[in-house]
Order: C-alpha cells, then sequence, then structure tokens
C-alpha cells in the first residue's frame, strides 16, 4: 500500500466521471474504478450526470464513499468537471472520461508516484486506445508501452504509443482524461481549472500552457493504466462531426492567442492553421493518414478562422 493511503478513513483522492450519452460505457467504467487495489476507504468516486444524460448513475447513490451529482444542463466537459471539483474531498483529484475501463492498480500508482514526486502537479496515467471489440486484462501485468500526447509543433496534441521503463515520463501536455492533479496546483494556474468558455476541447491544452508558467511539472505514469475506447470519436453524422470540427479547431487556436503575445501568436499562426487538417488526417490511435479528411478540414479552414475570430471578439 503506498504511504498516501496509510491514513485510514480518509479520502485522499477524488475521482471525478462525468457522463454525457454514457449509458453505454457507464457499468465497466465504474466497475473497475471499484474494483481497484488501493483501499476504498482512501478513494471517493463522484459520478456526474451532465444535463441529465445518464440517468443510471442513480443507480450507484447508495454506494460506499460515491458522491452522485445531477446537472439540470449540460455544463460540457470544462464546466461540468469544475462544478464537480468544489464537491471533491480529497487532496488528489483524477478526471476521468466515461468511456474508459481502469486497470486494478491505477489508482494505487497514481497516488505513489505523486508521494514520490512533489514536484510534479499533474501525473496523467498512462493512456491505451483499443476498440469496442478488445478483450481487456485489468489485472494483467503492465509492459512498457506508454500511451501518451505530445505537443507538435503545429500546436496539437498526438497521442503516440512507446516503450519506456522510466517509472515516470516527463511531458509538456496532459490530456483532461486519466488526469491527476493536486488541487492546491490551482493557486498558481489562475485558481481555476478549466476554462468554461471553451465549453469542450482544448481545455486541456489550456491548462497544460498555463502549468507551464509555473514551477509545476507534468508527467506520466507507465504503470497506471487506463484503457480507452475510441470508438465514439469516429462517430457521429456528417453535420455533426463538421461542426465538432470548427469548434475544437477554433478552440485551439483561441487558446495559443489567449497564452501568447500578439506577434508570438502570428509568428506561429501559419503553423497552427496547417496543424488543423494534419490533425484531422491522423486522429488519436489511428496509423494511417487520411488524406479525404485532411482536404475536408482545408476545404473549412475559412469556417475554423471565422469561428475563432468570433471568439477573439466575444471574449475581449
Amino acid at each position: 500500500m503506498n504511504q498516501l493511503s496509510m491514513a485510514q478513513n480518509k479520502i485522499q483522492l477524488s475521482v471525478i466521471v462525468l457522463f454525457y450519452h454514457g449509458e453505454r460505457w457507464i457499468q465497466g467504467c465504474i466497475q473497475s474504478l471499484q474494483e481497484q487495489s488501493l483501499a476504498r476507504s482512501t478513494y471517493e468516486i463522484i459520478l456526474v450526470d451532465n444535463g441529465g444524460s445518464t440517468p443510471s448513475v442513480k443507480n450507484y447513490e447508495d454506494e460506499p464513499n460515491t458522491k452522485v451529482l445531477h446537472f439540470s444542463k449540460n455544463y460540457g466537459f470544462a464546466g461540468g468537471n469544475n462544478k464537480a471539483l468544489s464537491h471533491a474531498a480529497g487532496e488528489f483529484i483524477l478526471l476521468m472520461n466515461q468511456d474508459v475501463v481502469v486497470h486494478f492498480n491505477c489508482l494505487d500508482e497514481l497516488l505513489t508516484a505523486a508521494a514520490q514526486n512533489p514536484q510534479a502537479g499533474v501525473i496523467s496515467a498512462n493512456m491505451l486506445m483499443i476498440s469496442s471489440d478488445t478483450h481487456i486484462n485489468p489485472y494483467a501485468s503492465p509492459d512498457k508501452t506508454v500511451g501518451m500526447y505530445k505537443l507538435t509543433r503545429f500546436g496539437y496534441a498526438a497521442y503516440t504509443e512507446q516503450q519506456y521503463d522510466s517509472h515516470l515520463v516527463p511531458v509538456e501536455f496532459i490530456s483532461g482524461n486519466a488526469m491527476c492533479f493536486r488541487k492546491r496546483m490551482l493557486d498558481d494556474v489562475g485558481s481555476y481549472l478549466f476554462d468554461e468558455r471553451l465549453v469542450s476541447y482544448a481545455e486541456d491544452l489550456d491548462l497544460s500552457m498555463r502549468l507551464k508558467k509555473t514551477k509545476w511539472k507534468m508527467c506520466v505514469r507507465p504503470s497506471a493504466l487506463v484503457y480507452h475506447f475510441r470508438d465514439e470519436a469516429f462517430s457521429g453524422n456528417p453535420a455533426y462531426r463538421l461542426r465538432k470540427l470548427i469548434h475544437v479547431s477554433s478552440n485551439r487556436l483561441w487558446v495559443y492567442y489567449n497564452n501568447f503575445t500578439i506577434a508570438r501568436f502570428l509568428k506561429r499562426l501559419p503553423a497552427l492553421l496547417l496543424g488543423i487538417p494534419l490533425k484531422v488526417a491522423r486522429p488519436d490511435g489511428s496509423s494511417d493518414f487520411h488524406l479525404f479528411h485532411f482536404l475536408v478540414a482545408l476545404i473549412t479552414m475559412p469556417f475554423i478562422f471565422s469561428a475563432f475570430c468570433v471568439r477573439v471578439f466575444t471574449y475581449r
């Protein structure tokens, strides 16, 4: 048992899971969080029904060390997690997407890494991309494969899987999925977690950029595994996917605009714009370059840039 778990009956870690139309994932996700090697008395699970979209979360209201929150509207990933954060009792907070299964030793590994590395403000789990038909053994011994994100010179975070022997891997970007952070770290990044104006997407990029201006380090714990289903990322009708592309891409541009000086932003702007179709052409978990998606994204660039300009003038 890690040293942070020695104080029994005291919540050390709060796990927040935001559900939005998540009935498909809820049972597997919550069960994997309940069956952890970490003593159940040392962590709580906060389940959020964001906008009344996942009513079965009410079935867990009587579970030990479990809080169930019902939001009357969809506050997005940023607003939903911000609101849930006020209910968290732990010194450490772990944000988890709904479409995940957590390795049974994940929470213990994250707290152990936090205790051994006080300079780390955020420690991410090792996120392995899988599909819905993948067989998962949540008790299997982890190998040296580490799934994480790296910021490219084109401004977007590219998912990569590499081999590491290290117990902790330093990074410059932390995904909002499976992100464990110290609550007191928020005092140094503006006293807030996510920028709610972004609603969803790129809020973790904004947080990562704010963190880089502080003393806190960002790392990935290879032995803390989370299996992330990626089926939903490629779903939706064409109109929905187009709206999502415009929203996500304009969000990313605005984050750089908001965190850079005007001169630095304009210098990086050509690369940032090129990064939009490059990201679309090779989405997370895909090893193929999709030329058709690249061309579609190029065609939508005027709409994306217009949406970004609206954000600039709206948020001033």
